[in-house]
């Protein structure tokens, strides 16, 4: 079984937004669990990893990018 992990946003339409190695599997059943996450959990963990790793220099906009690139969030 393969199991496939990432943080999804409800579109206008009330559909989910899927990463494209998802969206491949078309007319395949998942199950799915929804979790809230608190986007400024993900912000204040991305901001202490930047100081941790030497990133100070990242702007907000660049770790914002930088999540949304990694999760194929346009």
């Amino acid at each position: 079984m393969e199991v496939k992990k990432f943080v999804s946003r409800v579109l206008p339409d009330g559909h989910l937004f899927l990463p494209k190695n998802t969206v491949k599997g078309v007319g395949k059943i998942f199950e799915v669990i929804l979790i809230p996450l608190q986007e400024t959990d993900v912000y204040s963990y991305a901001e202490s990893l930047t100081k941790e790793k030497s990133f100070s220099a990242l702007t907000e906009k660049d770790v914002e990018k930088i999540i949304h690139d990694s999760r194929g969030i346009e």
